[in-house]
């Protein structure tokens, strides 16, 4: 046993390292999630981005380059659930932006929640994150403070405000595109903030929808990005060809909801970022000692991204664009926090794919399956095999849900008829993976794909049959970018950690996207989320002697 008096000793001797960690502590968190950003976009467009953004906390900040979603589906809600709740849809529950209830025989979209109303619209359904089944980031903050932390959320989409905010939020807003404010609901608050309504009454939405959207730079800002004129863009109605200009006030009234064209732009960037400087204006953030939460969610990158596709010159001018209001809304933090009394980690919900057309033009692999000749094959054959009747209730997210009062019904084995369907699907083309359910809950860990399959995995919401496509195949070859596979295209993202308690470095180690939940929770001393599976990023929290970075 040690004598007291040596581990009084031992106290007082690390009092001032404890202390130094304590004093790096920030004062405000801010969550920084871009929808559909790849890592290669901080490369490709480096050189044409200003000082005072990306570049920025690149060359003062910590850059974790190998990181990446562990589970499947990659898309918007799943990813918000991940970084906040830092465990995988297995834990959380969010297996989709929607998914399939067996109970209620339809689908349910991942933040309805009937008991409460929105706030700030007549119609709609009520949105929280009632549907997350594990407590977030920002939840623990509140009870480690007893409630003294401020916890706020704003995105354009409400699943990408409602679940970075969690349970306990002082608020969570998002975009109206009908009526060209930002919202919230009953579960969040009573009635709109000052601050919000204050915004609202501004009608900045009015005022980028009256914006032309032109190239940003000069031609040599856009070498690594295909031409204008291609044949791998939707075109949006109102214009003939996918090029610009891309006049707002033009594509608007053909492109309902009224304010779907400020989405589809760089200027829903604008939008945000003006939002969140007022939110920093109007509220506490960061004005004392106890951490608050800002979580903001840049959502105009994906709809860009599904129109245009990765290699567009509009997806390049977007990122050139969104550097600007990266420095803008560093710029607004350094004035109202203090530029050490804040920390930032940058990710996105998932990556994105190539065009499909592209990959087929330049002979790389992939294909395309048919959502109605697959589904259609799969009900045949289950016919040929069992008798009449429909076997199959729905597909949804890669996932097939067998009618299971007809089996047991007609008195057979459920999992006889998830293999007799999976053994269908593996002979199909362009298949890459199938894992019947109960294969997925009673193997060890299996490999690459198996084990997103299984991470992604929450029984009351899943399916009987689950299976994921080939590399580069799509439901359709066509035009504008995809994701939501478990390959690299969709789901390394980057990874950014920049101010206060935070050392200039590089990490190439894997990192799984649930890391990020722990890591700032030490940040912050912060319990875990609920249901947390990822692990604190040590590089980050005691980093090495820094590498040199390019300046």
């Amino acid at each position: 046993m040690i004598p007291k008096l040596l581990l009084a000793a031992a106290l007082l001797a690390n009092a001032p390292a404890v202390a130094a960690q304590r004093t790096a502590r920030p004062k405000l968190l801010v969550g920084l999630m871009v929808d559909q950003m790849r890592p290669d976009y901080l490369t490709r467009f480096y050189d044409q981005f200003g000082e005072q953004g990306f570049k920025r906390l690149l060359r003062n900040g910590f850059q974790c380059r190998n990181t990446h979603y562990n589970y499947v589906p990659t898309v918007t809600g799943p990813g918000h659930s991940s970084v906040y709740t830092g465990t995988t849809p297995r834990y959380h529950g969010i297996v989709g932006n929607s998914w399939y209830d067996r109970r209620l025989r339809r689908d349910v979209y991942c933040t309805d929640d009937s008991t409460v109303q929105l706030v700030g619209t007549p119609k709609g359904i009520g949105v929280s994150a009632r549907n997350q089944v594990s407590t977030t980031l920002g939840d623990e903050m509140k009870m480690v403070s007893n409630g003294r932390s401020l916890v706020v959320a704003l995105s354009l989409k409400d699943r990408a405000s409602a679940l970075p905010a969690g349970h306990m939020a002082d608020g969570a807003f998002w975009f109206d595109m009908n009526t060209g404010d930002f919202i919230s609901s009953t579960y969040y608050v009573p009635v709109l903030p000052k601050w919000v309504a204050d915004f609202n009454a501004q009608k900045k939405a009015d005022f980028y929808r009256q914006q032309t959207w032109t190239p940003l730079r000069g031609p040599e800002a856009y070498l690594n990005s295909v031409a204008d004129s291609n044949a791998f863009e939707r075109i949006f109605k109102g214009k003939t060809a996918a090029t610009f200009p891309y006049n707002l006030s033009q594509l608007a009234p053909l492109n309902p909801p009224a304010y779907e064209a400020v989405n589809i732009s760089p200027f829903g960037n604008n939008l945000l970022t003006d939002l969140a400087l007022a939110a920093l204006a109007g509220t506490e953030l960061g004005r004392d000692d106890v951490p608050d939460l800002l979580a903001l969610s840049y959502s105009s990158p994906d709809p860009v991204g599904h129109t245009f596709g990765p290699l567009s010159k509009e997806e390049n001018d977007l990122y050139l664009r969104l550097d600007l209001e990266i420095a803008r809304l560093l710029q607004a933090l350094d004035k109202t926090v203090g530029k050490d009394n804040y920390t930032i980690f940058l990710t996105a919900d998932h990556g994105a794919s190539e065009v499909p057309k592209y990959l087929a033009q330049h002979q790389a692999p992939g294909g395309a399956q048919h959502h109605a000749t697959l589904n259609q094959g799969a009900a045949d054959f289950l016919v040929q095999q069992l008798g009449p009747g429909q076997w199959l209730e729905t597909e949804r997210n890669n996932m097939y849900y067998l009618n299971r009062p007809l089996i047991a019904s007609r008195k057979l084995e459920l999992a006889r008829v998830q293999n007799l369907l999976a053994d269908y699907l593996r002979e199909q083309p362009g298949i890459a993976q199938v894992n019947t359910t109960a294969q997925l809950l009673t193997s060890g860990t299996g490999a690459f794909l198996e084990t997103k399959l299984q991470n992604g995995l929450y029984y009351p919401r899943f399916g009987d049959v689950r299976f994921e496509l080939q590399p580069g195949w799509t439901w359709e070859l066509g035009v504008g970018a995809t994701h939501g596979s478990g390959y690299l295209y969709d789901s390394h993202v980057p990874l950014l950690w920049f101010g206060a308690g935070i050392s200039p470095g590089v990490s190439y180690a894997y990192h799984g996207i649930t890391d990020i939940a722990p890591t700032a929770a030490m940040l912050v001393d912060s319990k875990l989320p609920s249901a947390c599976t990822g692990q604190p990023i040590v590089e980050v929290l005691s980093p090495a002697a820094p590498p040199k970075r390019r300046q």
